[in-house]
This record gives structure tokens, C-alpha cells and sequence, in this order.
């Protein structure tokens, strides 16, 4: 998660109303850089939050939320502005509470024609799991059993892998120093041993699913967040060496923050959303949809997104939630038609699908998750 610290002052001050706000004081200077990746909930002062978790995230989107008072953010002289679809500020925080110099709270007028009214934001971390919640304060920290003493390459495939995992007959048909991309497995075979000659960094977590062993992997200082772009596929997926080569290349192409590859269109490929099919002819379709088997993050996407992978058992429900934490950023997701893979699996094989669902009913509910489709624009190839 992105760092909570933002500078405070603790000068008193009046409030947006003019008034005497106990607490409160003037908002120091702030930046695109301490307000980008940061959470909270957001609501008119006095009443219940229009939104329980509301993401400043990347390019000025509002991430979790719609409304078209405030379709943005902004910095404008250091203040946050909420800004319209017009691009005009509905809201300029102005005031500010602070507890040991972090910024835990932001207030302003609405700036709206009507009676007057203050916005106010509160900083909030990811909502707990509803059905698997650990406790915070755990030790959840993975351990690498083996790890680079820095990244050689500039991307990550994390895999998540058992003792049937395919990644050894993923084709080589490049050369090892033509990779662009280290690769992390994490094990939860009996014997990672097994594992250890087959990648860069290697854990054991027999005893996590996917998301939460993910989740754990990375923690703050993990030297896995040193990567620009990481790529967590199941381990039931055939693919070359080539192809995750060119499925990089297209997202820093074309600055994409969350895509995943498509599915080959072929008996022995087994897909469960139609909309993940590889398209004939198409480059990559910006949409709002990237399925849980294979997503592919930017760094700066993975840091927003992280906190839903940590109680997660089925990862059912993530594939909806991540693009509204993102601001539903068509232009920054795609499915990948240039690059195909074969899903070997079917779905459901692993885990009953009814629970699954109650999972996902559940998860997206703590985070008051309103779905928004943006449709798909296709890009030939």
C-alpha cells in the first residue's frame, strides 16, 4: 500500500464555513505524488459517506466511485480539487486534521450553486475480509527460499504453483538472457526443492490460496515491488517464452495498468468468460474486464489493488472490483488478442463454485461495489 504520510501543519483555523473548527487547521501544501494511491471515505459533513472507500488513483481518476460532481482529482496551489466532468473544482479541501504529522482527514466547501455544504474525506485502509479476515497485526510476511540480490530484468511473472504446474513446458523458443522478465514461484507442492533450480525467487505457502499467498508476498519491503509490471498466472496455463515477452511489451507500449493476455480459441483451452476469447485481427481491446487467472499489474495498479488479495480463498469478485478501484480506466485495461494462451483447467475443478459466489456477493458488499461496464474499443492489429 502507498505510504500514508503526507506533511501537516498545526496551525488553527477556521473551517470551509468560516467558523471555528475544533481540530481542524489549514491544509499544508500538497502534491500529486502523497495523494495518488491514498484511500477514504467521502461524504457531506454531519451525514454518512457517500462512499465507505474511495481511491485517488492514478491520471487524476477517482477510483470506487461515480458521480458526475466528481468525475476527478486535482491538485490546483496545493490543495486537492474535486473536479466534474466539465473539469470544473466541485470541492477544494482546504482544511486539514493530522495525527503524528500524517493526514488523517480533509475538508471542504462544496463549491456547487445551492445551500452551503462541506465535503469531508477520512483516510480509511482496505476494508476487512467479511468471511476470512486475519487480523491485522499478524505476521503475514512470505519468506523467499531463494531470491535475486536485485531484479535483472524489468518485469515479474509470479506463479503459484503445485506439483502438476506446466511452467516447465512453457515453450523456450528464446534464448534465457533474451527474457524480459524474472520469475517468482510460489510453492505449495510438499517439497519446494522441487522448485528451486526453476526460478529467481521461490516461497512455500502449502497452506494459502492463490490471492492470500500473493498477498503475502508482497509485503512493504519486498523486493518484489522493485519490478515495473507483474504478471500472476495459474499454473494450469501453456504459453511460450516469446509470448510473455510480447505480452510485457504491449503493456509498457501501450501504458497499460491492468490486462491479461487472451484466451486461444481451441478444444483443449477451456474459457470461462466469453468476453476473454482471442479476437482474429485485433491488437488488444481496452475494456473493463481482466480476468483472476492471469492478470497483469503495473506497479503502481498492484500497490492499489494488493489489500483485496489478502483474505481472498477463491479470488472470485476481484476480477470486478480491481478496474472500479483503477477509476474503471479503459484506456489504461486491455485484454491482449496479439498474445493467446491455453487455459488447461476448467473452471471450478479446484473449489465449489456456490461458495465461491457467496465469497464474491460478500467481498464486493464490504466494499460498497457498484458495477460499471465502459464496454470494450477494439484496436487492430
Amino acid at each position: 500500500m502507498p505510504s500514508a504520510t503526507m506533511p501537516n501543519s498545526t496551525t488553527p483555523s477556521s473551517g470551509p464555513d468560516g467558523a471555528a473548527s475544533p481540530g481542524w487547521h489549514a491544509a499544508p501544501p500538497l502534491s500529486d505524488a502523497a495523494l495518488e494511491g491514498t484511500f477514504w471515505s467521502f461524504g457531506l459533513s454531519g451525514q454518512p459517506p457517500h462512499a465507505d472507500f474511495l481511491v485517488l488513483a492514478p491520471d487524476g481518476r477517482i477510483g470506487n466511485y461515480r458521480n458526475p460532481n466528481e468525475d476527478g482529482w486535482v491538485v490546483l496551489d496545493g490543495r486537492l480539487a474535486l473536479m466534474s466532468r466539465q473539469g470544473v473544482p466541485t470541492t477544494i479541501f482546504d482544511q486539514a486534521q493530522s495525527t503524528s504529522g500524517d493526514i488523517t482527514a480533509l475538508m471542504g466547501r462544496v463549491r456547487i450553486p445551492g445551500p452551503p455544504l462541506i465535503h469531508v474525506l477520512r483516510r480509511v485502509p482496505h476494508p476487512a475480509h467479511p468471511l476470512h479476515a486475519t487480523p491485522v497485526e499478524a505476521d503475514r510476511t512470505a519468506r523467499f527460499l531463494k531470491r535475486l540480490t536485485r531484479p535483472s530484468r524489468p518485469n515479474l511473472v509470479v506463479l503459484r504453483a503445485g506439483e502438476t504446474s506446466l511452467h516447465r513446458s512453457w515453450t523456450k523458443d528464446i534464448g534465457d538472457d533474451d527474457r524480459s522478465w524474472d520469475l517468482c514461484i510460489s510453492y505449495y507442492g510438499e517439497d519446494p526443492a522441487a522448485v528451486l533450480a526453476d526460478a529467481d525467487y521461490v516461497t512455500h505457502q502449502p497452506d494459502q490460496r492463490k490471492f492470500q499467498a500473493l498477498h503475502d508476498c508482497f509485503y512493504p519491503e519486498s523486493p518484489l515491488w522493485s519490478y515495473d509490471r507483474i504478471w500472476f498466472p495459474d499454473d494450469d496455463l501453456r504459453v511460450s517464452w516469446s509470448a510473455i515477452n510480447h505480452l510485457f511489451h504491449l503493456t509498457r507500449s501501450f501504458g497499460l495498468d491492468l490486462s491479461q493476455p487472451s484466451l486461444t480459441i481451441s478444444p483443449e483451452c477451456s474459457i470461462a468468460h466469453g468476453v476473454t476469447a482471442q479476437h482474429p485481427g485485433s491488437l488488444l481491446r481496452f475494456g473493463d474486464f481482466v480476468e483472476i487467472m492471469c492478470p497483469l499489474f503495473s506497479a503502481r495498479a498492484l500497490r492499489l489493488c494488493i489489500g483485496s488479495f489478502r483474505d481472498s480463498v477463491s479470488g472470485f469478485g476481484l476480477d470486478h472490483l480491481w478496474p472500479s478501484l483503477l477509476g474503471g480506466p479503459r484506456a489504461r485495461m486491455a485484454i491482449i488478442d496479439a498474445v493467446g494462451i491455453i487455459h488447461t483447467r476448467p473452471i471450478g475443478s479446484t473449489y465449489d463454485i456456490d461458495v465461491a459466489v457467496a465469497e464474491k456477493d460478500a467481498h464486493l458488499q464490504a466494499y460498497r461495489f457498484h458495477h460499471y461496464s465502459f464496454g470494450q474499443i477494439a484496436i487492430p492489429a
